[in-house]
């Protein structure tokens, strides 16, 4: 039988120390109709078609969407949104939809 023990032999995951910003699970909307949807692509690969499919998907079930297109702004490779993209996305969206991965 194959064994896989994971370990960190780095550090503790910032989640599980003091120091961590812990934050509340955002409200989540009754339906989607009528509503804002961010769609946030940090620029890995293939996350853009991963938005894109969630916004045909989201117009089919849902009516009166609007959509705001936000592509991180910051970084290299793998992008983070700025301050003023978090502003935005607070400020016009009811929700949001990222992309962050493979």
């Amino acid at each position: 039988m194959t064994r896989l023990t994971i370990v960190n032999p780095i550090a503790r995951p910032l989640a599980s120390t003091q120091e961590a910003e812990r934050y509340e699970p955002a409200p989540r909307p009754g339906t989607l109709d009528g509503l804002t949807v961010g769609l946030f692509w940090n620029g890995k690969p293939l996350g853009d078609i991963g938005l894109a499919r969630t916004r045909e998907n989201l117009e089919r079930l849902y009516t009166g969407l609007r959509f705001v297109d936000v592509f991180g702004a910051k970084g290299g490779l793998t992008r983070f949104a700025s301050p003023e993209q978090l502003d935005l996305m607070e400020a016009e969206c009811d929700v949001v939809v990222g992309a962050t991965a493979d």
